[in-house]
């Protein structure tokens, strides 16, 4: 009886939140428009593959030490890379994931997971094939395999800040993979922290992938990609020079110009709740009368991403627990802050 092959790989990949929204698709998971975003430190996606060889590719895959229905979609994943990948087809896969952080609470599992499932499978391709790609040729092939199962995931295999999507101004951007952006920011944005307030932690109306079809026909979609590449342009800009107020009203207008494709396509919907934007005034309300600078993102649901830096955590938190929590769901919030990216794991580790 023949041997059976047998590789393991385990990673730790971050989620990130997006600064310039990525909304609207093309064919093979390439985006409309360009994004920037920056990895959190502890929102992170632990998973563990082992790659037996096999006849027929099998798929088992447990969230937490449980089946998960995301076992469909892992699978569906496998199988539409296995269309360009064929050596996939010669094994199975026995996949473990979980995460640092619960489930539902406004923050992207699906760009951690896909991250971290991307960074094992280009780790397990070099223990199969015998032969090692450089760091710079592993991140950006775990970049590109990432996108294809969630486009915002091929920003999570980079730290600090990564810029995904074809851009004039930014010489190797591409739709294909994300970029990391480095050394290019006033020294305070190494400093940024997220603090999530979870308005509604329930499933949404809407996918993000049927949002993602609605831009396809939608009115302003044409508009919509040029504002997005202009804010991009800006943004870099600002945040090169440390113009803070400036930043503050960029990445609160891309915030706000998500939200408002959805509540204009066709169907619309709208994913804000009445908590939603009254946090959002006391956040303008608190920048006006302390002078911090803080402002707000979200991304495709009710909760808010309250934006700061780390000098003023005191006041932020203070603010938070007096003003804020008695808008989100049981006071529950998250903090967190910019991260470092992924971490290769001991098989102990998981």
């Amino acid at each position: 009886m023949e041997k059976k092959e047998v590789y393991r790989a385990s990673w730790e990949c971050p989620s990130n939140i997006a600064l310039v929204k990525y909304w609207g698709k093309k064919p093979a998971q390439l985006p409309m428009n360009p994004s920037l975003s920056f990895s959190l430190k502890n929102a992170r996606t632990k998973t563990s593959v082992r790659m037996e060889s096999a006849a027929r590719r099998k798929v088992e895959f447990l969230f937490e030490g449980q089946p998960s229905s995301f076992a469909e979609r892992v699978e569906k994943y496998l199988t539409s890379m296995s269309l360009e990948h064929e050596w996939l087809n010669n094994f199975s896969f026995y996949i473990e994931s979980r995460n640092t952080f619960p489930h539902s609470t406004g923050i992207a599992s699906s760009a951690s997971a896909f991250g971290a499932l991307a960074l094992c499978l280009v780790d397990l391709k070099q223990q199969a094939n015998q032969k090692n790609f450089t760091e710079q040729q592993f991140f950006q092939k775990a970049s590109r395999w990432a996108r294809l199962g969630s486009g915002s995931a091929c920003r999570s295999v980079f730290p600090s800040f990564a810029l995904w999507g074809r851009f004039a101004g930014f010489a190797d951007s591409t739709d294909c993979n994300a970029v990391v952006v480095q050394n290019q920011f006033h020294k305070d944005y190494d400093s940024l922290r997220d603090a999530v307030l979870l308005v509604d932690s329930s499933v949404k109306e809407v996918s993000s992938s049927a949002g993602h079809e609605l831009m396809n026909q939608h009115d302003f979609k044409d508009a919509r990609i040029a504002q997005a590449s202009q804010n991009l342009k800006e943004l870099l800009q600002v945040m090169k020079v440390g113009d803070h107020q400036r930043f503050f009203e960029l990445i609160e207008k891309e915030a706000l110009s998500l939200h408002a494709m959805m509540m204009t396509s066709d169907p619309s919907f709208i994913l804000l709740h009445p908590n939603s934007l009254e946090i959002i005034r006391k956040i303008r309300q608190f920048r006006q009368q302390s002078g911090l600078a803080v402002g707000f993102t979200i991304d495709a649901g009710p909760n808010i991403h309250l934006i700061y830096f780390e000098k003023d955590k005191q006041a932020v938190h203070d603010f938070i627990n007096s003003e804020l929590l008695v808008h989100t769901q049981n006071k529950n919030w998250l903090d967190d802050c910019i991260g470092e990216g992924p971490i290769k794991l001991s098989d102990e580790e998981i």
